[in-house]
């Protein structure tokens, strides 16, 4: 039980530092990209002792970057607007390729009093740009069809439903919490 409160905690300050950093006031790209980045270290710090190397400790640090990186874009398309994030995802080409975790990282732990030294995980930095990535030039389907429509871009509310879902499929409770936390931000979750 330990365990879902320290990652439900991290993942309230991951959320509360990205919306200083990206949807509040003069929001700068590269502030906002580093403020991804280290909202995914944040989250894989706490499960880094126990990743066995089966995976299940970096899908949980996965599903939990792609959750904070739906609620970015939920909000700053209603806020900033589509160029706002363009250029965060230009920003975030350059800031996931750092090696060593950011020290924005440190300080999400710190709001939480979790006294761990950061981790940074290659997935969950690639899941944060793959989302933003995936709103911008939505995936053209594996199927030709008869008529050239649009790809649909994906709706955010939509990814981040079907990552609580999967998420509770996994453990229940830690997927309860992590939508109380969601819908307290005003996400109609």
């Amino acid at each position: 039980m330990a365990w879902r409160n320290i990652m439900a905690s991290i993942l309230e300050a991951a959320l509360d530092h990205i919306e200083a950093s990206c949807t509040s006031g003069e929001a700068d790209a590269a502030r906002c990209a580093k403020a991804l980045v280290a909202a995914a270290d944040a989250l894989y710090t706490p499960l880094k002792p126990i990743d066995s190397g089966l995976g299940e400790a970096r899908r949980i640090a996965t599903s939990f970057a792609s959750l904070v990186a739906n609620v970015f874009i939920y909000n700053a398309a209603s806020n900033k607007g589509e160029e706002f994030i363009k250029s965060v995802m230009q920003e975030l080409k350059e800031t996931i390729k750092s090696d060593e975790p950011l020290e924005e990282a440190k300080s999400i732990l710190e709001k939480v009093s979790a006294a761990m030294q950061p981790a940074r995980l290659d997935d969950s930095r690639e899941a944060v740009f793959n989302e933003v990535r995936d709103y911008l030039e939505p995936p053209q389907p594996a199927i030709p069809r008869r008529r050239r429509r649009q790809p649909r871009r994906p709706d955010p509310l939509q990814n981040i439903r079907r990552l609580i879902r999967e998420l509770g499929r996994r453990d229940p409770l830690l997927a309860k919490q992590v939508a109380r936390i969601l819908k307290a931000r005003g996400l109609p979750v």
